[in-house]
Parts: C-alpha cells; sequence; structure tokens
C-alpha cells in the first residue's frame, strides 16, 4: 500500500467531510440535483488535486479515506461517493458547466441513472439524442417518470450496442449496488455499534426489511415469490437505488436473473438475505456473528 503523509491525508478527510455531509443531507431530501452535482465536483475538485500531489492511485486512496488503511483517520465517506465526485469532476470541466448544461436538474438520482449515456464512450448520445435526454432531465416532469423513461433509454441503447454473449456489463449498476449494500450490512454486524445499528432501524421498519430481505432471497434461484416492497423513498439514495434494482430485476427475462447469479453467486445473495434479517433485532446479529465467527 502507498504510504501518505498522515497529516494531509487526515486534513483531505476533514475537507471532505462537510460537502459530504451536506450531500447527504441535500439527496435525503430530494434536493435540487443541480447543487449536489455543484457539491460533487467541489469533492472531485479536491480529490484531483491530492492525487497529483501524491500520486496515489484513486481506488488505492477511496479505501483509505473509507477507513481500511491502520493509522489514518477513520470516515464513513463511500468509496461510490468519491468515485462518481472525481467523475463529475472530469466531466465537467468547470464548475459553471454543471448550471449551463442541468439548469433545472431536480434529483441527483436522475443524472446518476443517466450518466452512462453522457459519459460511458460506449453508450453515450450524440447530436439531437443528447440534447433531447438533457432537456428531459431539465424538465418539470414527475421525477418517476423521467427515471423511466431514462432506464428504458439505457436498455434500449445498451441492449442494442452490447452482443448477446457479451451482456455481463449491462448488470454492472446492479452488481456494485448488490456489493455496496452487502458490505454495509457485514461491516454494520461485524462493528455492531449501537448508535449505527438503532439508526438503521430508524430508517427502516420491520415490515420493510423483511420484505427486502425476501426479495433478495428470491433472487437465489427462479420460481421463488417476490415480495411487494413500498414506501421506501424515504430512505438514502443508495438504499432506494439498490431496491429499484432488485425491482428490476423481479421485473426481468429469466435470462438477465441468470447473468446476474454468474455476476453474483446465489451463495451470496442468500447471505445478503440473512444478514438483512440478522439486524432486526439484537439476538439476530448476535446469532449471526457467532456464526461467522466474528465474536
Amino acid at each position: 500500500m502507498i504510504e501518505v503523509d498522515k497529516n494531509r491525508f487526515n486534513r483531505l478527510v476533514e475537507s471532505i467531510a462537510p460537502l459530504n455531509n451536506e450531500y447527504r443531507d441535500r439527496v435525503h431530501l430530494k434536493g435540487s440535483g443541480t447543487v449536489v452535482l455543484e457539491l460533487m465536483w467541489r469533492v472531485g475538485e479536491i480529490l484531483e488535486l491530492f492525487l497529483t500531489q501524491e500520486k496515489i492511485k484513486p481506488h488505492t486512496l477511496y479505501w483509505q479515506i473509507y477507513g481500511k488503511a491502520p493509522g489514518l483517520k477513520r470516515s464513513y465517506i463511500t468509496r461510490d461517493f468519491l468515485s462518481y465526485c472525481l467523475r463529475i469532476k472530469r466531466f465537467f470541466r468547470s464548475s459553471g458547466g454543471i448550471r449551463t448544461m442541468f439548469p433545472n436538474l431536480k434529483q441527483y438520482s436522475l443524472f446518476r441513472e443517466a450518466f452512462p449515456l453522457l459519459e460511458n464512450p460506449k453508450y453515450k448520445l450524440i447530436g439531437d439524442e443528447q440534447e433531447r435526454l438533457v432537456r428531459i432531465l431539465n424538465s418539470n416532469s414527475d421525477p418517476s417518470k423521467i427515471r423511466s423513461y431514462v432506464v428504458n433509454l439505457k436498455n434500449e441503447r445498451i441492449g442494442v450496442r452490447n452482443p448477446r454473449t457479451q451482456r455481463l456489463n449491462e448488470l454492472k449498476g446492479e452488481v456494485d449496488s448488490f456489493i455496496g449494500i452487502f458490505n454495509y450490512a457485514y461491516e454494520l454486524i461485524k462493528e455492531n455499534n449501537a448508535d449505527d445499528i438503532r439508526s438503521f432501524r430508524d430508517r427502516f421498519s420491520d415490515t420493510l426489511i423483511l420484505s427486502v430481505s425476501r426479495h433478495v432471497a428470491a433472487l437465489t434461484q427462479e420460481g421463488l415469490a417476490f415480495s411487494a416492497i413500498d414506501l421506501y423513498n424515504h430512505l438514502p439514495e443508495h438504499w432506494v437505488d439498490f431496491i429499484d434494482n432488485l425491482k428490476r430485476l423481479s421485473k426481468s427475462t429469466v435470462e438477465t436473473r441468470n447473468r446476474f447469479r454468474k455476476l453474483i453467486p446465489p451463495g451470496r445473495i442468500m447471505d445478503l438475505a440473512d444478514m438483512l434479517n440478522a439486524v432486526m433485532t439484537d439476538q439476530g446479529i448476535k446469532d449471526y456473528r457467532l456464526k461467522e465467527s466474528l465474536v
């Protein structure tokens, strides 16, 4: 692992932390997506300067910021957040370019859903197609309708460009989201911090987390019934994305779910379902930690 100066590293975390907190608050309250992009651009600018000065690879730095490196200031700034911040900084050459392109972006999640169509060289739209997408993202339409439009456009675009035998990358969003939630649930149980567990339970009713757990378990094999998941838009954005992905997978073809299981083995899928069940009660956490030798 590349060593970085601890004082400079800790100052880096301290400069990002308040922006990360503001980002979380604004996303949770479904605030202006334009303002959220500007916040993330500022974080990306801080990261870019640090990476240049320290000559360190982005993902190595993300792991250290999240708190995996011994002796360095621990934070809960996710690698996913940091990665998107740097990508946004590199996509928009200046912060002013954000308001030029997205003066009326209602929610950041809409931009994130559409980002592959703007950034990824394999899928990005050009000319009139891109202008139409940007216009819709800036429109006053209902956000759920905008999201549906973008999802359908992505499916059409990606499906046309990828041969049938090379379509595993189509599920990158679902896979990344699953891994993020899996790691979160594992860390929650492993650390067994009472405040973190209480915060989690305050967000989730027993009915909701049980429905999510059952929905995850139903992905392990064909023929199992998917539970209905309702009233989850109050959750943090990464949870909303995760549940949206679950619901999309449940409505997809068997071929799509089989591709997902090639990337996330059924055993791992069941592990997440078990962890989500476990965090509902103190006894569940105790039993899971004992089973996995986390005590």
